[in-house]
């Protein structure tokens, strides 16, 4: 039970959603700070994707009990996908697969920001880590530079799902060249594929040309335009109430057509 029930807002599925999901992004959080953002706001977050290279330079022991402390509040981890396309092109995929079970990841990511994969590449990188070691497997289909074309991106969609993963992150360098959006890619992804099986990334302020202003004008255009249950990715821990303040329509403005203000007959 939240604060303030009796006020309503739009529902919303609780935990474990299939819909509606916020991934929080993990930069390295020092254990105590993880601690008191699950307790605070742990109820908000479906996935936590340690990000980057940075679980190559984490304390083993420190790495397990922050898994640890995820799964214990429902929330799913996974490794950043850069990472295993390092791991891909040096030929030690299994050797990440393996230690990432060890350590209790739950998901493994499978990109090519940087590194061309092939779709038979794909297919098989999926199905080896889904079949020979039992984790679940997220696709993520677009590039840091350089614009794939709309068939492009639907077709990439496609070779991920049939792979066998759960869903696949949708790149924001894809659909947002800063705050303005590729209105009809995102009406076709959400034509075509079903609301679970994407998960649109927002974009980081480490990114050129991306700021946190930029990011919520994002996030806001999403919710607007695909509903309160869209899925989200790239969260920063400072930014979970905020996200959900905009996924309710409760968030300073009145753009999102279902959501609380307009309800009550504010703004439209």
């Amino acid at each position: 039970m939240t604060a303030f029930s009796a006020i309503p807002v739009p529902d919303r599925q609780g935990k474990p959603r299939t819909r509606g999901l916020t991934m929080m992004i993990d930069w390295g959080l020092p254990e105590a700070q993880q601690g008191d953002i699950l307790a605070a706001q742990g109820h908000l977050v479906d996935k936590a994707k340690i990000a980057g290279g940075i679980p190559r330079f984490m304390p083993t022991d420190l790495l397990k009990r922050k898994l640890a402390a995820y799964r214990a509040a429902g929330i799913s981890t996974a490794n950043g996908g850069l990472f295993t396309e390092l791991t891909l092109q040096q030929g030690r995929f299994d050797a990440m697969l393996s230690e990432m079970v060890e350590l209790g990841f739950a998901v493994v990511e499978v990109s090519e920001n940087l590194m061309p994969l092939s779709a038979a590449a794909k297919t098989e990188a999926v199905r080896h880590a889904r079949e020979n070691w039992g984790l679940d497997v997220l696709g993520e289909v677009g590039r840091k530079e350089g614009m794939m074309t709309d068939d492009e991106i639907v077709a990439d969609i496609e070779t991920y799902l049939t792979a066998g993963c759960s869903s696949v992150y949708v790149e924001a360098a894809e659909i947002f060249e800063g705050d303005v959006a590729r209105d009809e890619l995102i009406d076709r992804l959400d034509r075509t594929f079903p609301a679970e099986a994407l998960i649109y990334e927002l974009p980081v302020d480490v990114l050129s040309g991306s700021t946190r202003s930029i990011k919520h004008k994002v996030a806001s255009r999403m919710v607007a335009t695909l509903g309160t249950e869209v899925n989200l990715a790239n969260v920063e821990h400072y930014e979970v109430y905020l996200l959900e303040c905009l996924r309710r329509g409760l968030a300073g403005d009145s753009d999102h057509p279902k959501g609380a203000f307009r309800l009550a007959g504010i703004g439209g």
